[in-house]
Order: structure tokens, then C-alpha cells, then sequence
């Protein structure tokens, strides 16, 4: 005798389990993240040579920050340390060490 076997029953979710996770398949949470760095860096430098700045990826304390030219990352190489405080006032929780910089490719 064949018994019809029950559906299978949904699993239930909390609403802050869904959304962190479309925020992390999204990559909104990165986005955010990156905004974030790319204020403090025009606190640090100013929004004139901020503006010549993409901001990367944080990976192990080091964050890539890249600029469209050498002359542009010679800038912020000078002014490193001030913008490692920066950082560290206005994000302390990201953990940032060190700054990478690199000339943006196409």
C-alpha cells in the first residue's frame, strides 16, 4: 500500500537572516564599505585629490586604494599616515594597518 508522503515543510527564516544574506549575495555591504573608506580618504586628503582615487578591497588589515596616475599616489603616499588615522577615527572597526597603492588599470 502506497501512503501519499506529506510535503515537505517549508523552513522558516528570521527577516535579519534574509537580509543580511541578499546583502552579502549583493554585494551591498561591500559597497557601503567602500563609500565609507573613500570618505574618510577625502577627510584625510581633500575632495580635490580624493576625486583621482578608486578605493579596492581590504583584505588582512591592508587596504588597496587606487589612483590614475603615479603622481596621484606619490601625493598619497606623503600623506599615508594621515590617512591611516583617518580611517581608524572614522572606521575603527574595519581594522585598517596599512595602505597599497597602485596606479589604476583599464
Amino acid at each position: 500500500m502506497n501512503r501519499p508522503s506529506d510535503p515537505p515543510k517549508p523552513r522558516v527564516q528570521s527577516i535579519g537572516s534574509l537580509v543580511s544574506q541578499l546583502i552579502s549575495r549583493r554585494g551591498y555591504a561591500q559597497i557601503a564599505a567602500t563609500d565609507q573608506f573613500h570618505e574618510a580618504i577625502a577627510a584625510a586628503v581633500g575632495k580635490e585629490l580624493a576625486a583621482e582615487v578608486t578605493v579596492g578591497k581590504l583584505n588582512r588589515g591592508v587596504l588597496k586604494v587606487f589612483a590614475k596616475d603615479s603622481v596621484t599616489i606619490q601625493e598619497l603616499t606623503f600623506q599615508k599616515r594621515s590617512i591611516i588615522k583617518h580611517i581608524t577615527k572614522q572606521l575603527p572597526d574595519a581594522k585598517v594597518s596599512d595602505i597599497r597603492f597602485a596606479v589604476l588599470t583599464k
